[in-house]
């Protein structure tokens, strides 16, 4: 473990990226392993013993050894237990949950970082995302990061590579986080009783291990059915609803556009393939210059669709221009 580098583990939101940063941690800290090697996150089959002293303290939440930095706003969904902080020190109002790592904690990290393992054994810091790090924080973490303490080891995590400092991503060992089968994905979901779970799994590309990996596909397929193809109503077309949160609906959008592209192309849909006559069909009908220009529309609202000034009335705006893309003409 002498030349172990923190190792940075990057994919797309669902693939399992904190699960399994948390995992490894557990292996490594376990008073049980017997392998001298450093786990590779992206092991589905890695596990802790769960039964040493160790797994307890981890289980609890009270091991003196792991130090686990996550944003305000994310603790409760990972789990995790961390100081209120949702009062203002200067009014005693109440805020919104932070969701950026702050320097405050970057700086307990490496005071913690400096002392020695309560238990003899390693000491593993878990940093995720390590793109909620704002560049002075992300400075902070830099020395420690270069030069660990003797048995410190870091696990690190992002969903936005591209997000992270140079100099922080220049310190860590790049790990892409593979994507679930489809078997696995299924099992997942069919233990959570998620009904479908074939469907959702598609709509989500395996990505199961999302807070809501179904997220919009509802409203998709409402969207969908009320679509005109040639003009004329789908016998079946109801309701489409209010559009969800600007997020989920660019996505489900774009989604919907790549699916009548791919169809375009002699290709099958990837996230709706049980609607590919439907998909087929609209797709000749809007033509691929309009669902290009469209998806190009899409791109940009994607990267500002979660602090729009107008989220309804985004969402709304972009869904009545999707719908203009199938206009029919007899000419």
């Amino acid at each position: 473990m002498d030349d172990f580098q923190p190792i940075l583990l990057h994919g797309a939101a669902g693939l399992g990226i904190w699960n399994a940063l948390f995992t490894a941690a557990s292996a490594m800290l376990c008073e049980q392993a017997s392998s001298a090697e450093i786990p590779d996150p992206t092991d589905r089959n890695l596990r802790a013993c769960g039964e040493c002293a160790a797994c307890r303290l981890v289980r609890a939440g009270t091991h003196p050894d792991l130090m686990a930095l996550v944003p305000e706003a994310m603790a409760s969904e990972l789990g995790l237990n961390i100081a209120e902080g949702a009062e203002s020190s200067t009014s005693g109002e109440k805020r919104s949950p932070s969701k950026d790592i702050p320097i405050d904690a970057i700086r307990q990290l490496v005071d913690w970082a400096h002392g020695t393992s309560h238990r003899g054994g390693l000491k593993v810091a878990v940093v995720y995302p390590l793109d909620a790090l704002a560049p002075p924080a992300a400075n902070a973490l830099l020395k420690t990061l270069e030069e660990p303490a003797p048995s410190l080891y870091f696990l690190t995590g992002t969903h936005h590579l591209d997000r992270i400092l140079p100099t922080l991503r220049s310190r860590c060992r790049l790990k892409p986080m593979p994507r679930l089968g489809q078997n696995e994905a299924l099992r997942i979901l069919r233990e959570r009783g998620v009904a479908d779970p074939k469907d959702v799994a598609n709509w989500c590309r395996n990505a199961v291990h999302g807070a809501d990996p179904d997220g919009g596909l509802a409203w998709a397929r409402h969207l969908l059915s009320a679509l005109p193809i040639q003009g004329k109503t789908q016998g079946h077309a109801g309701p489409i609803g209010a559009p969800p949160a600007l997020p989920i609906a660019v996505a489900a959008l774009q989604k919907l556009n790549a699916d009548m592209l791919r169809t375009q192309f002699g290709q099958q849909p990837l996230y709706l393939p049980t609607e590919a006559p439907t998909l087929a069909t609209l797709g000749r009908q809007a033509g691929v210059v309009r669902l290009q220009s469209f998806w190009r529309r899409l791109v940009e609202y994607s990267g500002t669709a979660h602090f729009p000034l107008h989220a309804g009335l985004t969402a709304d705006a972009l869904t009545l221009e999707f719908k203009q893309l199938f206009r029919w003409s007899a000419h």
